[in-house]
């Protein structure tokens, strides 16, 4: 049974203790004290502070809170304003009541008040933020070899260690460059980079090709030797290439360490066909299970969700390709602004998102908000949403139009906020 909706409104800074104690309940562990979360609910390194931790109360009691990031994602060569979505924390005495429905829908409403035009985040069970209108944008295929099971290559010899403040800047500065070009990449600032990469055991590498050249690659990589001897690996939180040759190097400089570490953890995109690098991919059978002589190989793993927040402005001048006009009828349970009529207009190299008007459309599309999202974010082809019962369609010979128009890389990100 729900119980009434509670008071939604921002922290104030007095009130992070009270918080921090709630929190600490809902995300137990050792190494999370109330004092750290605290820190983490004062001060997070992906924006924000108490005027971005959305808290719920009851009696004069926080029962539930989440953490409103304010942070920049690059889609379509373009840094959209997103709301990203953290520590979404119920009270253990006010469970299996409709309290987290609740709270993320007063999170959104306050998200398209700031002006953000999207939202992600890292469900804790993807159905339930799916009814919210989030969908699934991301996905990575994860190995775990030997190193040498890698390509040894000489271009190894131009891979350096960074370990500067210089030199972190010059990573950065290279991410940042890249990352316009990705599809769900977020934009960096100084501090969470600074965290992400001078973190305790890890270690950040680069590539160029000459000594004084700029960089073509970097990797940061993380060690584990808290592990037992035969458990422990070395984990590849990040792999960069804008050249053959860099990535050939990092390759070669991941297999070079063969004589230190049995194991590496290693993710790609499927359009990157990692495997295709790995002399013997094949996993352990242990714990999965057989098809035939089909051998296990990749862990498919699932990212992030995106949502549109206001779905009018993320679309206007996104990139598209090609020509083709939709009709748009979006079921947004969270968002009345979302919902309704509206006409899908790809032309002269962008797109546009208006109110439905008197012009004709070539087909019309019947769906909800969490599959215009990826239809958005380019995890989800029209085509492929129409045979899986996720949209509706009164002229299918348009869709496959619609697919080219809307193409982007795969959308993906290494920032876990």
């Amino acid at each position: 049974m729900v119980i009434n909706t509670l008071q939604y409104r921002f922290a104030r800074p007095e009130e992070i203790p009270a918080v921090a104690r709630m929190v600490a309940h809902s995300f137990p562990g050792a190494a999370r004290s109330r004092e750290w979360w605290h820190e983490q609910l004062a001060d997070p390194v992906y924006g924000g502070g108490h005027d971005t931790l959305l808290t719920g109360w009851k009696d004069d009691r926080v029962v539930a809170a989440l953490q409103l990031h304010p942070v920049r994602q690059w889609i379509g060569g373009k840094l959209l304003p997103v709301a990203a979505v953290g520590t979404v924390s119920i009270a253990p005495t006010h469970r299996k009541q409709g309290l987290a429905a609740d709270l993320m829908t007063a999170a959104l409403r306050a998200a398209h008040d700031r002006g953000d035009v999207g939202s992600s985040l890292y469900p804790f069970r993807s159905s339930f933020y799916q009814k919210l209108g989030y969908g699934q944008s991301g996905e990575a295929l994860q190995y775990q070899i030997a190193p040498s099971l890698l390509p040894d290559s000489d271009e190894r010899m131009s891979v350096e260690l960074i370990d500067t403040d210089e030199g972190r800047a010059e990573v950065l500065s290279y991410y940042g460059a890249w990352a316009r070009e990705q599809t769900g990449q977020l934009e960096r600032t100084t501090r969470l980079w600074t965290h992400l990469a001078d973190a305790a055991d890890h270690a950040l590498v680069g590539y160029r090709p000459s000594p004084g050249a700029p960089l073509e690659g970097y990797a940061l990589v993380a060690y584990r030797p808290d592990l037992p001897r035969a458990e422990r690996y070395i984990e590849v939180e990040e792999l960069v290439w804008t050249t053959p040759g860099a990535r050939r190097g990092l390759y070669g400089w991941l297999a070079s360490l063969a004589d230190q570490w049995d194991r590496v953890v290693i993710r790609a995109l499927p359009s990157h066909r990692l495997g295709d690098w790995i002399r013997e991919v094949r996993l352990p059978v242990l714990g999965v299970p057989l098809w035939g002589l089909w051998r296990p190989g990749a862990a498919l793993m699932m990212g992030t969700m995106f949502r549109l927040v206001n779905a009018e402005a993320a679309f206007e001048d996104r990139p598209a390709a090609g020509s083709v006009s939709v009709g748009l009828e979006v079921v947004d349970d969270q968002l009345s602004s979302n919902a309704g009529s509206w006409r899908l207009l790809c032309d002269g190299g962008r797109a546009s998102l208006t109110r439905t008007g008197a012009s004709s459309v070539d087909a019309t599309l019947r769906l909800d908000v969490s599959t215009l999202s990826r239809l958005f974010v380019s995890s989800l082809k029209a085509t492929d949403a129409l045979t899986a019962g996720l949209l509706e369609c009164d002229n299918a010979s348009v869709l496959p139009q619609l697919d080219a128009a809307l193409a982007l890389p795969e959308p993906w990100t290494f920032d876990r906020f």
